[in-house]
Formats: C-alpha cells, sequence, structure tokens
C-alpha cells in the first residue's frame, strides 16, 4: 500500500514557520464540514468541505483557500469562478460584495491522491498510507504537523485562522480484517476478526450505514482549532477505555490502538490519567474536557515527540520508554492548541512549556531531583536566540530546549505560586489582552503577565530576564569565591564577560549557607536592579550568618542556566591553588584537573556521588587521591564510575592547605532510553 508523491522538503520548511495571526486576509473562518470518503485499499479521497466565513472588511468579493494541486477541485457551491494553483484556491464568490461582518459559506468538491511530503528528518507528512500486524492490515493517518492540513482538505493552513468548530463526517468500506494477536488472557496467540474504524477530533457522534457496503463516521470537536490538529486515522484499532476524575468533572479517556501492541502499550494506558492530573495541577482544568482525551497509536515515523492533533495524541507505538512523548503532546493542549502563539517568534512558548511539562512529569513522580536530572538532559549550550529576527534560525531543538530551562528560571524568579498561576491564569483567558485574547498568546503579553502575578507584594519588571534569555544568546560562567570570619561571609560572584549579547547575565542568587551545627540557611542575593552592582561582572556580597559557617553553595538547586566554574573557600590566603581548570571528556565521563601550587602543599581530590538517577546520595565518595608535597604546575586525570545508559550527579572537590574548591557535574544520559 504505497503512495508516495513526494513534494520537495523546502515546502514543508515554508509551511513550518506560518505561525499565528494572518493581519492580510479580509475573512475570518468560522466553521469547516468535512465530508470525505476515503479508499482503503489505495491512497485515494472524495468529498466536500463546507466553509463558513465573516468578512472582516467592507465589498469582499473574493476568498483564498489552501489546497494541495494534486487534490483537484470539481466544482465550487457559492462561487462564480476559481483557479487551482500553487496548491492554493482563488475564488471569486457569487453574489453581491459582502459587508463587513457578514457571515457566508461555500462547498468545495475535489478527489484526488493525497500528496506525501517528506522532511530532512524522513518523516512523511500528509494523509500517509502504511501496513502494520503480521496480515500487513491497512492504516491510514494525518501527519500534518507543523501546517499540512492543506494536504488532505481545503482549509486556511496556518494558526491564525482557527475555526470556531469542525465537523469530520468519514465514509470507508464496511471491511473487517484479520488481526494476529497475543491474547493476555489465554496467553497464546489467535486470529480475530475486526473491523475498520475511523478516529478523528473531539466526540464520535454516530456511525450510519452508507449502503450495503460503507459506513459514515461523523466525529464532532466544538473548540476553536487550526487545520493541522485536525486529525484522520483508520485502521482495525482496538478501544480501551479509562476515565479522569478532576475536582468536580470527569471525562473519558480512551485509547486507539492495534491489538498486536496490546501488551506492550499497556504499563501507558495506566499512566495516562495520572498524568493528565500532573498537567492539570501545572496548567489548569484540560480545555477539551467536554470532549475528552484520546491516545491514538499509528506505527508511522512521527518524529522525536509524537504528533500533536486536539483532544488526540498520535503515537508511533504506546511503549512505557516512550512516556515522555504523551506528556510532551498531551501539554500541547493547553499550549500549541488551545493557546497558540499570536507570531512566529512566540513559538518558542509552546514549545518550551510542552517539553517542560516532561521535567513537571517527573517531579510529580519523584521529586525535584530527578526534575533537575531531567533538565540536564535536554540542557542546550549553543548560541541563538528564543524570540527570532530571521526565519532562517528557526530551530525546533532551541526553542524547546532552551526554552524549557527559560521556563525553569522563570519560575526560580517568580516562586511556585505565582509561577503556576500565571501558567492557570493564561490558559483561563484571564489578564490576557487583544484581538483573540483566548486564543494567542504573544511574548510581550506573557512577560506582562508573569509581572502582573509575580507584583503581588513587590513591584517586579522582568525586562532584564526576556531581553537575556528570549531576546539575548548563549548563558552566563561564573567563578565564586568566598571566606569567613567568624559569622561573616564575603562572597565574591566573578562572571566571564561575553562578546555576544548579553555580554553580562544579571540574575537574582539563590544560595545556601550551611553551619557548623547543620543548620542551613537559604539567602537571595543580587535581587534588586536598583542598585549598581546588579550589572556588575565582578560582585561582592557581605553575609552575616548566625552562627559559624561550615560551607557557602551558590545556586544548588541550579534555578540558572550556567557554567559554574567552581565554588572556591579561602581558609588561608598565604597558600593559594592558582589557575584551577576543569575539563571534562567523552560525556564528562572523563575528567582532567589542572592547577598551579605556588608554595609547596598537600592537595587531595575527592569524587562524591550526590545523586543517582532517581534518588539523592549522602555524598559517597567514589574516589580519594592525595598528591603529597605538590609544587609547580599539575594535571591529574580521573574517570567517573558511570555508564553510558544511567545519569546522575557528582561532586569533585580539590583541597590544597588554604583553599577548597567544589565543582558540581551533571552528567545525563547518552543512550536513547527514558
Amino acid at each position: 500500500m504505497k503512495q508516495y508523491i513526494l513534494i520537495p522538503a523546502l515546502i514543508l520548511l515554508s509551511i513550518s514557520l506560518t505561525l499565528g495571526q494572518q493581519n492580510t486576509t479580509n475573512t475570518n473562518m468560522k466553521f469547516y464540514h468535512i465530508d470525505v470518503e476515503v479508499s482503503i485499499d489505495k491512497s485515494f479521497i472524495k468529498g466536500a468541505v463546507k466553509c463558513e466565513f465573516v468578512a472582516v472588511k467592507p465589498e469582499v468579493t473574493t476568498l483564498t483557500m489552501d489546497l494541495a494541486d494534486q487534490l483537484k477541485v470539481s466544482k465550487i457551491e457559492g462561487a462564480e469562478t476559481f483557479e487551482q494553483k500553487n496548491n492554493q484556491l482563488f475564488i471569486t464568490l457569487s453574489g453581491d460584495p459582502l459587508k463587513k461582518e457578514q457571515r457566508t459559506n461555500i462547498t468545495i468538491h475535489y478527489e484526488g491522491e493525497p500528496p506525501v511530503l517528506e522532511d530532512s528528518d524522513g518523516i512523511r507528512k500528509g494523509l500517509v498510507y502504511d501496513t502494520h500486524g503480521k496480515n500487513d492490515n491497512p492504516v491510514i493517518a494525518s501527519v500534518c504537523y507543523p501546517n499540512g492540513g492543506f494536504l488532505w482538505f481545503p482549509c486556511k493552513k496556518g494558526l491564525g485562522d482557527k475555526v470556531d468548530s469542525i465537523y469530520i463526517d468519514v465514509t470507508i468500506e464496511d471491511k473487517k480484517v484479520t488481526e494476529v494477536f497475543f491474547n493476555p488472557k489465554t496467553k497464546e496467540e489467535e486470529a480475530r476478526e475486526m473491523p475498520i474504524i475511523v478516529v478523528s477530533n473531539g466526540k464520535l457522534e454516530g456511525v450510519k450505514k452508507v449502503d450495503e457496503n460503507k459506513k459514515k463516521y461523523e466525529w464532532r470537536h466544538r473548540h476553536r482549532i487550526a487545520p493541522h490538529h485536525v486529525l484522520l486515522a483508520i485502521s482495525n484499532f482496538m478501544k480501551a477505555e479509562s476515565e479522569f476524575n478532576g475536582r468536580g468533572y470527569k471525562f473519558p479517556i480512551d485509547f486507539y490502538l492495534f491489538p498486536e501492541k496490546l501488551k506492550e502499550s499497556s504499563a501507558m494506558m495506566r499512566r495516562v490519567p495520572e498524568i493528565m492530573t500532573c498537567l492539570t495541577n501545572t496548567f489548569g482544568p484540560y480545555p477539551y474536557r467536554d470532549e475528552g482525551f484520546n491516545v491514538t497509536q499509528v506505527g508511522i515515523a512521527l518524529g522525536m515527540d509524537g504528533m500533536p492533533t486536539q483532544t488526540n495524541v498520535l503515537l508511533e507505538d504506546m511503549k512505557a520508554t516512550h512516556m515522555y512523548k504523551v506528556v510532551h503532546q498531551m501539554a500541547s493542549m493547553w499550549f500549541g492548541n488551545h493557546i497558540s502563539p499570536k507570531a512566529w517568534q512566540d513559538a518558542w512558548i509552546t514549545e518550551a512549556l510542552a517539553t517542560y511539562a516532561e521535567a513537571m512529569w517527573q517531579e510529580y513522580k519523584r521529586g525535584l531531583t530527578v526534575y533537575q536530572i531531567i533538565l540536564d538532559e535536554k540542557e542546550y549550550f549553543e548560541g541563538g536566540k528564543l524570540y527570532l529576527d530571521d526565519r532562517k534560525d528557526y530551530s525546533e531543538e532551541r526553542l524547546s530546549k532552551k526554552g524549557m530551562y527559560a521556563i525553569h528560571m522563570l519560575r526560580g524568579i517568580m516562586s511556585d505560586t505565582y509561577f503556576f498561576e500565571t501558567l492557570k491564569a493564561i490558559t483561563s483567558g484571564k489578564r490576557m489582552r487583544g484581538n483573540w485574547s483566548r486564543t494567542y498568546l504573544s511574548t510581550d503579553v506573557f512577560r506582562e503577565i508573569c509581572e502582573y502575578y509575580a507584583s503581588e507584594n513587590v513591584e517586579r519588571n522582568y525586562k532584564f530576564f526576556f531581553d537575556q534569555w528570549i531576546r539575548g544568546e548563549f548563558y552566563p560562567s561564573y567563578k565564586i569565591s568566598y571566606s569567613v570570619s567568624g559569622s561573616n561571609i564575603d562572597l565574591n560572584v566573578q562572571q566571564s564577560e561575553l562578546e555576544s549579547t548579553p555580554s553580562i547575565f544579571t540574575m537574582p542568587y539563590k544560595i545556601e549557607v550551611e553551619l557548623e551545627d547543620g543548620t542551613v540557611v537559604k539567602k537571595v542575593l543580587n535581587d534588586d536592579q536598583n542598585k549598581e552592582i546588579f550589572n556588575a561582572a565582578d560582585q561582592n556580597f557581605k553575609i552575616q550568618a548566625n552562627g559559624p559557617v561550615k560551607e557557602v553553595r551558590f545556586d544548588p538547586s541550579n534555578w540558572i542556566f550556567k557554567d559554574l566554574k567552581y565554588t572556591r573557600k579561602v581558609t588561608n590566603d598565604r597558600f593559594p591553588i592558582k589557575d584551577l581548570e576543569i575539563t571534562t571528556s567523552n560525556h564528562r565521563r572523563k575528567l582532567e584537573v589542572k592547577y598551579n601550587v605556588s608554595k609547596k602543599q598537600d592537595v587531595t581530590i575527592e569524587l562524591f556521588q550526590v545523586a543517582d538517577g532517581i534518588s539523592l546520595k549522602e555524598d559517597k565518595s567514589v574516589n580519594l587521591q592525595t598528591f603529597k608535597k605538590e609544587a609547580g604546575e599539575q594535571s591529574h586525570l580521573f574517570k567517573i564510575p558511570l555508564g553510558y545508559g544511567s545519569r546522575g550527579v557528582f561532586k569533585l572537590v580539590v583541597t590544597g592547605k588554604g583553599e577548597t574548591f567544589t565543582k558540581i557535574l551533571r552528567l545525563k544520559r547518552i543512550k536513547e532510553i527514558f
């Protein structure tokens, strides 16, 4: 079952950035009714789409729609003339010119073999035909993200003209196929006849017999939706039912999967209601709770994170090791589908929050330590902005990974209370302003809402943060030094100046002061933008403790994305260790420690394991070496005892006669397993 009209991937690239509102149009789309017949045995679609729209200007006589040229239009009801070229329909409306706010409709009749694009990663986009199981039974799915709805039905592509609701009627052959699968009850393989069914957005409100050999599935979705979030999936799916119980409401969670994949999918199906609990706690009530939530398995390569449709997550498979894909795409229901980027430059917000949800799930299940380790696995040390000046600089990896850390840091400077209040306010429409305020979110409005909620007690201005992390590049590099005299601490924060923008990052610093009696005091430094020291590359702070000080820890929970070269404690400045440099290789599994000893002394280097992939350790020593009477330039190599399939946090401590240097090393898992 092959259908391969391959269009150059450059076309897909050109549509991938069509985000946000389109202000050049003279109409606003309101409703689509897709009524099509889809062939199961070959790539072919035939039918009609009713399009209702409103004139946003006076004297409107024309309408432009998007549709792949391979799908030929035979007639358009409500049109005087039309022309089809360059994947568009140029329509002259019949009747008198439309007045502003006047509503009307057209119905486009079309048929043909839907084209399939192939992107740079080899992922097919469009109405994709494939097979599954031992009998090569058919599966058909609309793989249309980020902007490919026009590849199978006429629409106005992009996020800028969502319709208020959509009806999807799909007629297919009334056919059963034989599927061979493992029966978990009998623990044996068996063959069973199963009907081919249709899955789409929203609620299935009817299945009608068209004639002896055909049936029509009637799906209804009564929420705003963009064309590339419209789903069509056809196969001999097995339906498994579950339910989510929220605070004062509940809704169904259904799974459409291949029978032969039931066993490998069971763990994920058990987890999805729990993931929904995590995400409703994070983002607020699920936006489509009146219609439920579905997960559909199609066995088609969809890329790294699956495919977001609306009310339904499309997955290649439902293995438990791919749990993060469900989390990522479920989060898109709030940010991406329900709340979309206002302009293409604002796409970082939805990408970042969908990726951030993966870390939130780990925090929900296992706590902040694992949350941080998941963040470390997504670290992004490359250049590039989140709010872009040029579309050519678009990078989904940067938007998701760097964006996720920007969201993490925003949470750090806002505090949990205001941060989560902000996210829930956005998804509920509070404090949103401007046209389409309950649908589209801009970077500026996002910042304004953050500032509004964070300013409950003290007025906050986050321009410095958005200028650095959203509109700027790279990250800060720190060297921390401190000395203690009784209960007085002199702390120095030294930052390397960059040649890019910004050259210096200005952030509040969270520190921990551990006293000799074990008491830990938490403080925030550098949180006053009005002080001259706020923007300095070399900063000195005096801290008064409540007793003898054992240790000072700079940003111990890693709320700033940074390169912390070391934290240096000075106890005797007559015996310095100069030019300390700690470098890593082999995915940070190997260490080289270089320094210069100006006065002969013993130096010890000790490696501690602080945390593994799940839990904290009590600074378990894994390697201790003592170097006697060192002098001059020194170099020592160490190996961290951690396999490539594991992750963990380690602490390196270099101790001389007058100084102690500490560096935290966060090691991510290299093998692609989760």
